[in-house]
């Protein structure tokens, strides 16, 4: 007991004693000048020195000696002075490519400097092969952040000829900018166009005449003047490329260049360089350079707004931000307005729009038949001379005469009878457009359900390569602490590349899909449109009670009778059966046409008149004493004509027409069949995807629990990758059969309401509620 006493008192005195060697060390920070992430950058800074530094000494941040120069050349120098001539500072922290311009200058420095943050590489020139300053009490930390490198990689993604190259207007004045980018701009052969500003309103003006912008300035605006900046860049279609800021991206900027975990090793890095200052080594032997590596990410909303031309095998190497259910478009569809617009604009329904006036027509041409048939001539003749000479003035040598004749009938069975059946033909004909019409309307519904599958699996897709992409930072974390190997790593980088496939492949159909919509609707190919079922997408009520409907269809004993009545209204109001009982009835008047008209006359009258205009030559004067007729005469004269035999082809024709009938009763009894199983077919369908909908909605929900359990227990060691992934899979699975289940379900009903030829959502609410009553009054009145 005595020796764990004295043990006791020997380690608190050895604690005690080093708690009084630790020395105390002041570190002053110098800025150019705020963003609003500073503070809370600088406290994890802060937090960072302390941590690696406290066995070393006490590391003290004074509150006067964070000092921020404005922008300002000169109150950068008079910051630095302030902190090199005090005693209260043992070594300055400079970030800010203006402090730091201004503290490079010096050519002793009499405390430790460390320069990090924005300093660009094509400014600081270092023999090839020095890895440190080699300056007493100096040293940088740089990261391969150059214009050379920025501008080549934006130029591959994108093969600008001109791009502007945005600037901080105090840059330019301390900096050999346009020396700089003359040489890389020469080395990329392209042109380029230099916009030094010190806001955002100046800006707008100098946007003319580029095809990109490259954006190195703007970093100290505020976050409403960058928005700003980037709504004028996107607003005129330009392509953008940054590596200044991660926000950058959330605010519109289409490309940005981000280091990974950056911040992480500049706070490791200065802390290291801290300690080793506090130990007594000079900043001179300490490495200047930090190798990071970047992500590309890419704002896909910016992308669809400026029609950027995506290469998809681009899409491998970036990170795609954004919210992709926000795409930008020029007008939205729901399935009324996609159906109203097809119906109008439709190149194919117009097509078949002309078969009815053509129907019309032959009704017109049919009932002309009891129009008069009037014509004219006018004849010049001339004959033998020693003939008209002896005609008695008969027939003259020379004469000019014309006629006028008549003809209209007064009744005939065959024209009658056609008459009748070109009308009921031009029925079937409307009838027949009918259904040519419901059926587009239906295609039309399969096309838009298709596409909002498409653009479902496209939305899914693009959360599943966010999810992979957190999934593989976790596996990286995991393998620097030490917890995972590294094929965890490989592993879901394989994982990434195929996410990143997968998108690539649904937004290529997604795409594809809008091309069908634009081209039933006559528009652009590549109008931009979006479209939206209320129902789904954004949670709306039942408009047409679909839920009462699958309670009526789950009961077996009200199921039957609903059965019956769906049957009942699909007969009746079934375009094809109308067509084809016109059909009918125009083959029955056909046949009573070629039975009756045996025995029934036609009648027409007919009349004439014909007049001489002259008579000239030889016997063209009648002789003494004879008359000749009058130069005008008519003729009037009714004919009555009865077909006694015509090679029997009324009767041949009489039994075609009888055949014909008979055919088209067949015909419609095997629709009134197929209407009555499609009724049955797609009722059960219609329960069988309400049931899917229901269990895909537990699924979906179990799996994504089960996925966000599995991540935290991955992120803590507590499972393999192989679990990890199998629920991911499990959950993303989950998600497109719940959609393809909810947007099938909709189909179907689309289905069963072009099997009633009713379609709910294009009729007036009254005549709905009429419907919905008299199938109530149905089940209630029939047992």
């Amino acid at each position: 007991m005595k020796q764990l006493i004295l043990l006791s008192f020997i380690l608190l005195n050895a604690t005690w004693i080093n708690a009084q060697n630790t020395k105390e060390y002041s570190v002053a920070i110098l800025g150019d000048d705020y963003i609003h992430e500073t503070d809370s950058i600088l406290n994890r800074l802060k937090a960072e020195i302390k941590s690696v530094v406290s066995q070393e000494a006490t590391i003290v941040f004074k509150e006067k000696y964070f000092l921020m120069n404005q922008l300002s050349q000169e109150k950068a120098k008079e910051n630095y002075q302030t902190v090199v001539n005090t005693d209260d500072v043992d070594l300055i922290l400079s970030f800010g490519s203006l402090n730091n311009f201004v503290i490079a200058q010096n050519k002793t420095f009499p405390k430790p400097v460390i320069l990090f943050g924005v300093i660009n590489d094509d400014f600081i020139e270092f023999p090839e092969g020095q890895n440190s300053s080699q300056v007493k009490n100096l040293t940088y930390i740089l990261t391969p952040k150059s214009y050379k490198e920025d501008l080549s990689d934006f130029k591959e993604m994108y093969p600008y000829k001109k791009v502007g190259i945005i600037l901080d207007e105090y840059l330019s004045e301390i900096y050999p900018v346009k020396e700089t980018l003359d040489k890389i701009l020469s080395e990329i052969k392209s042109e380029y166009k230099l916009i030094s500003i010190s806001s955002a309103d100046e800006l707008d003006s100098q946007l003319e005449d580029i095809d990109a912008v490259y954006i190195s300035g703007g970093l100290y605006f505020s976050k409403e003047e960058r928005q700003r900046m980037i709504d004028m860049i996107n607003n005129r279609n330009l392509p953008s490329f940054t590596s200044l800021d991660e926000e950058f991206s959330s605010l519109g900027v289409l490309l940005n260049k981000q280091p990974i975990n950056e911040l992480d090793q500049f706070f490791r890095r200065i802390a290291l360089n801290i300690e080793a200052a506090v130990l007594g080594n000079d900043l001179s032997d300490l490495p200047i350079y930090l190798d990071v590596e970047t992500k590309l990410l890419l704002n896909i909303e910016t992308s669809f707004k400026i029609n950027f031309p995506l290469k998809y095998s681009f899409l491998i190497k970036t990170n795609i931000i954004g919210n992709a259910n926000k795409l930008s478009y020029k007008k939205k569809y729901y399935l009324d307005d996609f159906v109203y617009q097809l119906l109008e604009k439709n190149l194919s329904l117009k097509a078949s729009k002309f078969d009815i006036n053509l129907a019309q027509q032959e009704v017109k041409l049919a009932n002309s038949q009891y129009l008069p048939n009037l014509t004219s001539s006018v004849t010049g003749s001339h004959i033998d001379p020693d003939l008209a000479k002896v005609s008695n003035g008969s027939n003259p040598e020379f004469t000019t005469s014309g006629n006028v004749n008549i003809e209209q009938l007064l009744f005939s069975e065959q024209a009658s009878g056609n008459i009748k059946i070109q009308k009921t033909l031009a029925a079937a004909s409307q009838e027949n457009y009918n259904a040519v019409e419901k059926d587009a309307i239906l295609d039309a519904g399969v096309t838009f359900y298709n596409a909002l599958i498409a653009k479902a699996n496209y939305l899914i897709n693009d959360e599943n390569l966010r999810v992979t992409r957190k999934n593989f930072e976790i596996a990286k974390q995991n393998y620097s602490a030490g917890q995972t190997g590294k094929g965890d790593v490989l592993r879901w980088k394989s994982e990434l590349a195929l996410a990143t496939q997968n998108i690539v492949n649904a937004y290529t159909n997604f795409i594809q899909a809008m091309h069908a919509i634009n081209q039933l609707l006559n528009n652009p190919i590549n109008y931009k449109i979006d479209i939206k079922h209320s129902l789904v997408d954004e949670n709306t009520e039942d408009q047409f009670n679909y839920k009462g409907l699958i309670a009526l269809i789950d009961d077996p004993i009200l199921r039957s009778k609903l059965l019956k009545y769906l049957e009942t209204v699909a007969i009746e109001n079934a375009h094809e059966l109308k067509s084809l009982q016109f059909n009918i009835e125009a083959s029955e008047r056909s046949a009573k046409l070629y039975q009756r008209s045996k025995f029934i006359p036609s009648i027409a009258l007919q009349g004439g008149y014909n007049y001489t205009f002259s008579r000239d030559g030889k016997g063209s004067t009648y002789p003494t004493g004879i008359v000749g007729a009058p130069d005008g005469y008519y003729n009037v004269g009714v004919q009555l004509s009865l077909p006694i035999f015509n090679q029997n082809q009324r009767s041949l024709n009489r039994q075609k027409s009888l055949i014909q009938q008979q055919q088209l009763n067949i015909q419609k009894e095997n629709t009134e069949t197929l209407i009555k199983k499609n009724v049955n077919d797609i009722v059960f369908t219609i329960l069988n995807l309400y049931t899917n909908i229901e269990l895909s909605k537990l699924t979906t929900k179990t799996a994504k629990e089960s996925l966000e359990l599995m991540q935290i227990s991955y992120s803590n060691g507590a499972i393999g990758i192989t679990s990890l992934i199998d629920a991911q899979q499990a959950y993303f699975q989950a998600q497109q059969q719940q959609a393809s289940a909810g947007y099938n379900f909709y189909l179907s009903l689309l289905q069963m309401e072009r099997i009633l030829s009713y379609y709910f959502f294009l009729n007036p609410d009254e005549e709905n509620q009429t419907f919905i009553q008299n199938l109530q009054t149905y089940l209630l009145t029939n047992n």
